[in-house]
Parts: C-alpha cells; structure tokens; sequence
C-alpha cells in the first residue's frame, strides 16, 4: 500500500496535474533541460495550456527513453503521475541513458477533460500521409447506426469485431469519434519537433511508452506492443518485457488493429526504436462509449460553457472514468509505471554491457 503522500501526484484536471510535475521537475536533481510549448488555446478557466518536456539524466546519452501522456487529453492523469513520481524517487540515472517526459502532449484534450483536441481530432489516430489517399474505415457508418438507433452501445460494446471497427480510426466525419483529421495536429507536430532533436538514428537504442488509460481490465497495465511481429521493434519489447507483452495483429491485445497511431510514426525512425503503449483499464468498454458518446454530443452542440451543470457531468464522467480517483486504482498504476520504468532502464543497461563485451 502506498501512503497517501505518494499518490498525491494524481490529479484528474489539467492545473492541478501540470503544477505538480512542474513542482517536483523543478527541484529533481536528474532534470537537466525544461521547456514550455505554449498551446494557442486556453482552457475553461482561460488558463494558458503547455506540453512540458523534460530531459532527465545526460541529453546527449546513448539510449533515450521518451515517457508521453495526455495524447488523448482526458486520459493524462494516469501519465502525469507516473511522471511526477519518477523525478522524485531517482537522484541519478545511468550515465548512458537519458529520459524524456513529454507532458499534456494534447494539453487542450487534458484541460477540456476531452478525448481529442480542439479540432476534435483524435490525436491517436493523425499519424497518417495527409499528402496520399487516406484509408478507408467502416467506423463512421458503426457511428451513424448508434445515431439512428439500428444499433446500440451496449451491442457494440458486447461485439469485439465491431468495437474494433468502430475504434479504428475515420477520416470522413468529423463529427464522429475517432476521427483523424484533415491535417497534422498542433500535437502531432510538436511530437515530429522532438524526434528531430532526439535524433534516433544516431542513438544505440530508443524506447518510447505511450502511457493511456480506458481500455482493458481494471488496474491492468498493458503493454500494447504494434510493432509488426518479424521486426526488431518487436523482438527488443518481447526481450525487455516479457510475456506481458501484447500484439493486437495477433489478438493478443484488449486493444484491435488501428489506422493513423503515433506508434506508427515512431516506427519509421529506425530499426532501433521500440515503441510502446501502456494502458491502464477502467471500467469497461460499454461505459467508456457511453462517456465518449455523451462528450462527443456535447461538442458538437458548439462552445462549451463551463458554468452548466449538464455540461459538467459530462466532463466529470469523463475524469471519473478515465482516472478513477479511487486508491486501489492508483496504486495499481504506480506500481505498474514503476516496474516498466525499472524494466526498460535495466534492459537498457543490460543492453550496453552486452554490447560492450
């Protein structure tokens, strides 16, 4: 059990979150670079919005490891924490590795307690050639039939076959969820700035773990592996991680195959990038519909006011579902972030000294 100090690094709203990791980033003694990357919108309150990165250890290290939360807004509480909570518990890193906390990469989604950004784009799902034809996807026709009552979420939610098609990811509707947009996100961009400050082709070794919550099991950390399952990205998540390494090409995974991920997007800077996502479950996939589809109406209604009672059910559902501000479930996710913080520092020492001999 973990005191109630520890787990004070959750928070479910954006504010509250950024502060603390800022207050725990700005007296670590591993943090060596800290920077702030305004968003051009403010949140409810008019408060300004930032993604936040900070490397920790020896920037110039042979082996990164890049930790990302709030892709999917709503979803950062889970993330923040794990972040906040690794500058406070190591005073120094292997010489040979640095980490990277990119923090609210989707500040907007975090601070609207939204899944997507101000565009209501699903940030997860823009990583595509907006310069080539884009896929095609049954998800929208899924959406429109939940609309006009031919289908309902309790079906969809019981039907893995459609769930899956129905999270793919769309580019023809705006209006529905999963939507990838029409061009590269504010977040997306800034993603693409970092990699090319990282450099992965002149690193030994990349990992990168996307951290999300909503899908799977309650507590459950799962790690999503996309890499395609002949290529080293796999094999080097499989030797670091385990068994509790899953593929959903296989359907080994609580999550379907996806169109447009950031996963992709890191696939192609070189063979020695691993890339990760580590998602926590809630409360199941029919509530996670039901809170999705309740904010997806209520975007589309226009402005959001704040100050309304219905709206704020709304949003609190959606807090409330995507990080649970219950202490079991906390202590889950600590637990599991710290492991696989642990697990991939020591695979990346392991690895130096394998290669040393």
């Amino acid at each position: 059990m973990y005191a109630d100090a520890v787990l004070s690094v959750f928070s479910q709203r954006y504010s509250s979150a950024r502060d603390k990791f800022i207050n725990n980033v700005e007296t670590s003694s591993i943090i060596e670079r800290l920077t702030h990357h305004p968003h051009p919108l403010k949140g409810p309150k008019n408060e300004k919005l930032f993604c936040d990165i900070a490397w920790a250890g020896n920037p110039k290290a042979e082996n990164i490891i890049v930790l990302v939360s709030g892709l999917h807004g709503v979803e950062g509480g889970a993330g923040s924490a794990i972040q906040a909570d690794f500058v406070t518990r190591y005073r120094r890193l292997p010489p040979d590795v640095c980490v990277i906390l990119v923090h609210a990469i989707n500040p907007w989604g975090f601070a609207w307690a939204s899944r997507g950004d101000e565009q209501g784009v699903d940030v997860n799902r823009n990583f595509v050639d907006f310069g080539s034809d884009l896929p095609a996807s049954k998800a929208a026709k899924i959406w429109q039939e939940l609309e006009q009552g031919k289908t309902d979420i309790a079906t969809v939610a019981q039907d893995r076959e459609k769930f899956d098609l129905l999270s793919e990811g769309q580019y023809e509707q705006p209006s529905a969820p999963y939507f990838g947009g029409k061009e590269p996100t504010w977040s997306r961009q800034l993603i693409e700035q970092l990699a090319a400050q990282i450099k992965p082709t002149k690193r030994k070794q990349v990992i990168v773990i996307d951290i999300h919550s909503g899908l799977g099991p309650y507590g459950f950390g799962e790690l999503i592996c996309d890499h395609p399952v002949d290529s080293q990205g796999h094999q080097y998540a499989v030797e670091l991680f385990g068994a509790t390494v899953t593929e959903p090409s296989l359907g080994t995974s609580s999550s379907g195959t996806k169109l447009g991920l950031h996963d992709y997007f890191w696939h192609q800077q070189g063979d020695n990038v691993c890339f990760l996502t580590l998602e926590f479950g809630t409360f199941g996939t029919q509530q996670m519909l039901q809170v999705l589809s309740d904010d997806q109406k209520l975007q589309q209604k226009g402005k959001i006011d704040w100050s309304d009672d219905a709206t704020m059910d709304v949003k609190h559902a959606m807090q409330d579902f995507f990080c649970p501000d219950q202490k079991q479930w906390q202590e889950l996710v600590l637990f599991r972030g710290r492991q696989v913080i642990e697990m991939a520092l020591d695979g990346l020492t392991e690895h130096a000294n394998h290669n040393a001999r």
